[in-house]
C-alpha cells in the first residue's frame, strides 16, 4: 500500500520526465476542470518491458481518453486504448508482444465528463519490469491550481477572475523636518550710472558790433554815415534793414577735416572713415587637383576637382558629374581612373 500511494502521488504531466513505474499497478486520479476548460489532463509513466508478451489491464471510472504505449526510442507507438465514460465502472485489457527488452512510455490522457474526478487503474504482467525508485526527483510538477498574477489579481485555469489581493504598501518614510537657512540679504547693486553726455562748451561765440552809428578816427562835420577813408567801407547786411550794419571783420576760418569745431553751441562730428578694402580672394586649393579617366584607346581626360560635383561607377557605367553636366564613360573601355595633382 506504502508503494502504490507513492505510485499515485507522483504524476508528471512532461513527456520529457515521465514518472518511474516501480510497482506492477498504477492509480491515478484526473480532477475536473473549471467550467469552460475543454483541456484535455496528461500524465506520463516509464518502465521497461523484457521480450514476450505483456499484458496490461485498465479499469476506468468516469473517464474519457485515450492509453497509449510507446517506445520510448522515437515515441513510436505500439498500442491505444480508447475510454468513453459510463455510468460505473469501464475495464479493458491489451496484448503487447515485446520482440527485445525496450523502454516503454506509459500515457494516460483524458478528462471527466461532470465535476466528478475520473479514477483510472492500470495493472502489468508478463514481460513487464519495473523500475528503480529514485531518491531525488527532478520532474517539474504544474500547478493547475488558481495562480496570482503581477498585478495581484487571482485567475483559473481559463483565466476567469476569483479574487484580487491587494498589494502590500511599502511603509511610509518619515522625513524630518529640514531647518531653514537663511541666506544674508544681498544689497541689490546700484544700477550704473549713465554716462554724462558731453558737455557743450559754452564759449560764447565771437561778438558782432551792429550799430547804427560808427565811430570815424575823424568824423566829418555834417555826415554822421560817412566812413572813415583809413577803413574799408561798411557794408549793409541783407535783409537786416536800412538800421543794421555788420562790422567788416572776418569770419573765423573752420578747422582742418577730422577735428571737431564748435562754433555758435553747436558740435560738429568727425568725418568718416573711409571703408576697409575687401580682402584678397584665395585660390580654390582643389583646382589644382584632377580627375584623370584614362581610356584603353589612349585618349585622356582631365577634370578640375573643383569642377566634379560626384563621380561613381554603377552597373559597368562610370558617371562624371560635373559643373557644366554628366559624362558617362563605358567601364569596359576605361583603363586607370587616378586623382593626382
Amino acid at each position: 500500500m506504502f508503494a502504490l500511494g507513492q505510485t499515485a502521488a507522483a504524476q508528471s504531466t512532461d513527456a520529457n520526465f515521465p514518472t518511474n513505474v516501480t510497482t506492477n499497478e498504477i492509480v491515478g486520479t484526473i480532477r475536473a476542470r473549471d467550467v469552460g476548460d475543454s483541456r484535455l489532463t496528461s500524465y506520463y509513466y516509464t518502465f521497461d518491458g523484457g521480450q514476450g508478451d505483456m499484458f496490461i489491464n485498465v479499469v476506468t471510472r468516469n473517464f474519457a481518453g485515450d492509453i497509449d504505449v510507446f517506445a520510448a526510442e522515437g515515441l513510436r507507438p505500439l498500442t491505444k486504448m480508447v475510454i468513453f465514460a459510463e455510468g460505473g465502472p469501464s475495464e479493458t485489457g491489451r496484448l503487447v508482444y515485446m520482440r527485445k527488452p525496450e523502454r516503454l512510455i506509459l500515457r494516460v490522457q483524458g478528462r471527466t465528463p461532470d465535476d466528478d474526478p475520473a479514477t483510472f487503474q492500470i495493472k502489468f504482467g508478463g514481460s513487464f519490469i519495473a523500475m528503480a525508485e529514485k531518491n531525488d526527483d527532478k520532474t517539474p510538477k504544474l500547478d493547475r491550481s488558481e495562480t496570482v498574477s503581477d498585478a495581484g489579481i487571482k485567475v483559473n485555469s481559463v483565466g476567469t477572475i476569483v479574487a484580487v489581493i491587494p498589494k502590500p504598501q511599502p511603509p511610509k518614510k518619515t522625513v524630518e523636518p529640514v531647518a531653514k537657512v537663511e541666506k544674508p540679504i544681498e544689497p541689490v547693486a546700484k544700477a550704473k550710472a549713465k554716462p554724462e553726455p558731453e558737455t557743450e562748451d559754452k564759449t560764447p561765440p565771437p561778438t558782432v558790433t551792429v550799430s547804427e552809428n560808427i565811430p570815424a578816427a575823424n568824423p566829418p562835420a555834417k555826415s554822421e554815415t560817412s566812413v572813415s577813408p583809413a577803413k574799408p567801407p561798411v557794408k549793409k547786411a541783407a535783409g537786416a534793414g536800412p538800421s543794421t550794419i555788420f562790422s567788416g571783420k572776418p569770419k573765423p576760418k573752420a578747422k582742418t577735416a577730422g577735428a571737431t569745431t564748435r562754433a555758435a553751441g553747436i558740435k560738429t562730428k568727425a568725418a568718416a572713415k573711409p571703408p576697409a578694402p575687401p580682402p584678397p580672394v584665395t585660390a580654390d586649393p582643389l583646382a589644382s587637383i584632377h580627375l584623370v579617366v584614362l581610356l584603353k584607346d589612349g585618349n585622356k581626360i582631365e577634370h578640375p576637382m573643383n569642377e566634379v560635383l560626384k563621380f561613381s561607377v554603377d552597373k559597368g557605367v562610370l558617371t562624371v558629374i560635373t559643373r557644366d553636366g554628366t559624362i558617362t564613360y563605358p567601364i569596359l573601355d576605361v583603363a586607370k581612373v587616378t586623382i593626382s595633382p
